[in-house]
């Protein structure tokens, strides 16, 4: 594959991208729903999860208002409810990077691309993520969907992360200068927003190949380790 313009900013999702996921959003959703009375292994609960596949990497906090039907007061207690799932799920230790994925982080900054990292959680989960995976000292942004005014498939969360990067390094970043990596179709469509010059689908996370490409991924990679073969 040929190489392209080095970017400058490299902004990579987090679950089914650059953490094994392993079902433990689909877990911890389903928790959530259990506990507000859905019962479980019934119709209703497996339709709400086919609902979460189809909208992985999109603002949690938005699917649970979908499902439930736009009842504030209940999805925010679903949601509080997946948050403390999930983080009890993350401190077991059942969330694990991929192999490599540190010290693609590190390449990546010392060829001067700088390493951001964004998510559908709200900043609850991505603190304990990047403790857990221990992150802190081999990334330079994160970037939480609780921190924007719109979730993906918007590029709120991208331009914060541009914004962040403009801030510390004094510079007018554009999408001709990022990169961004997700394996879902709302990541791809995001940085189709953000106009990304390098918009990378992985196969290890929700999405298949064929839908990435249908979203408008630029390229579609086997892990997120393979994208020093295009930038």
């Amino acid at each position: 594959m040929e190489s392209v313009t080095k970017i400058r900013l490299a902004v990579f999702d987090v679950a089914g991208t650059t953490a094994h996921d392993d079902g433990l959003v689909v877990e911890a959703f389903q928790s959530a729903m259990i506990s507000l009375g859905v019962g479980a292994d019934t119709p209703e609960l497996e339709k709400m999860t086919e609902y979460v596949n189809a909208t992985m990497g999109e603002r949690k906090i938005d699917v649970f208002t979908h499902l439930c039907e736009g009842d504030a007061e209940r999805a925010n207690l679903a949601h509080d409810a997946f948050i403390e799932s999930y983080i009890s799920l993350v401190n077991a230790g059942k969330l694990r990077e991929f192999d490599g994925i540190t010290a693609l982080f590190d390449h990546l900054r010392s060829q001067g691309t700088a390493v951001a990292i964004t998510t559908g959680f709200p900043r609850a989960i991505l603190a304990n993520i990047i403790t857990a995976l221990h992150w802190e000292q081999h990334i330079d942004f994160s970037v939480a969907a609780s921190e924007v005014e719109r979730g993906r498939p918007a590029p709120d969360m991208i331009l914060k992360s541009i914004s962040l990067y403009d801030q510390k390094f004094s510079t007018q970043l554009t999408g001709a200068d990022i990169a961004v990596i997700g394996d879902t179709e709302s990541d791809i469509k995001s940085g189709l927003a953000a106009q990304a010059l390098i918009i990378a689908g992985v196969k290890t996370g929700a999405h298949t190949e064929a839908q990435l490409l249908a979203a408008g991924a630029t390229h579609v990679l086997e892990r997120a380790t393979d994208l020093t073969t295009i930038c």
